[in-house]
């Protein structure tokens, strides 16, 4: 269980306060009261910089957002919270102004480091040290959480990552060359080692009779523009083992997908909109997940072993 790639002393001197974004959330010992509950919130985004008002991005109000969120969600009963990715769009100092928001958040908070982080964190290591990793598991009684890296081959990685940008690049150029949807540069992999890693996982969890839950920054099904690039491999995989649930964000638009009885579902990104503050709370039992949205996001009902529940703004 834990990181499967620990920062290196080098790394963690080099990110400063930023490391804790590559800690393992601070479990309690069992779900609070024997259901297992958590909140959900994806690509708050933040940036000093003008909205973006065509497009309807709007970057500094990731700072008024954000702390609604973490209100609410205080006042939920939850076992932890989980950010999908892009907590800034750019600049290293965005991290100085946005952290200390989540200092408020009262429930151990698991971070999936998104694009936009990848770019940022990689352009401050500047080729100096290698792009980190970032796949980890963690549990709780009968349950499992995995978090896949993305970014594990991508244009974010550099020299000290190995061949991981070429093999990027070359992955790119063959998806584009089939003209396949998800064949764009903002978009990531995940490597042969992370991919033995994921199902090394994957049979731990059944050997233990644990269900398991995934969390990532990039959809994995179906296949689109802002899917992982070698997503379906992912969602094959996570369908085979029975995997019950895999949430994403990057995709701000959201999106809902069910395959057998893996439910994949996309967050609205919270940069979307002056106003809107997209986020969720997540119920699973033995038969049923429930997800709550907030601020517009979907709320789901999903039955295992029968067919999708019809689903309502929240």
């Amino acid at each position: 269980m834990g990181y499967a790639h620990a920062l290196t002393a080098a790394q963690r001197q080099r990110l400063g306060d930023v490391a804790e974004l590559y800690q393992l959330p601070d479990l309690r010992a069992a779900p609070l009261d024997g259901t297992l509950r958590f909140g959900l919130l994806a690509d708050p985004q933040y940036a000093d910089v003008e909205a973006d008002v065509p497009a309807n991005l709007y970057y500094r109000h990731a700072l008024h957002k954000l702390p609604q969120a973490i209100t609410a969600l205080n006042q939920q009963p939850l076992d932890f919270v989980v950010t999908l990715g892009d907590l800034v769009d750019r600049h290293w100092a965005s991290y100085a102004t946005l952290l200390p928001l989540y200092d408020r958040l009262l429930h151990p908070h698991a971070v999936v480091l998104g694009n936009h982080d990848a770019q940022t964190i990689a352009q401050h290591l500047d080729d100096a040290l290698p792009l980190p990793k970032s796949y980890y598991a963690f549990q709780l009684p009968g349950w499992r959480f995995i978090v896949y890296d993305g970014n594990d081959i991508s244009l974010y990685c550099n020299q000290h990552n190995g061949d991981d940008r070429q093999r990027a690049a070359a992955l790119l150029a063959d998806l584009q060359a089939r003209q396949q949807p998800q064949a764009q540069p903002w978009n990531g992999a995940v490597g042969a080692t992370q991919l033995a890693w994921l199902e090394t996982q994957l049979i731990e969890a059944r050997a233990c009779g644990q269900q398991v839950v995934v969390f990532g920054h990039y959809p994995l099904a179906p296949g689109y523009s802002h899917s992982l690039l070698n997503g379906a491999q992912l969602a094959e995989l996570f369908c085979r083992y029975g995997v019950r649930a895999c949430f994403a964000g990057h995709d701000h638009r959201g999106g809902y997908h069910r395959r057998a009885d893996t439910v994949f579902i996309t967050l609205q990104g919270m940069l979307d909109g002056p106003s809107r503050v997209p986020f969720a709370v997540v119920e699973l039992t033995g038969e049923t997940l429930r997800l709550r949205g907030w601020g517009g996001e979907i709320s789901r009902e999903e039955v295992y072993g029968a067919a999708p529940m019809a689903s309502r703004p929240g």
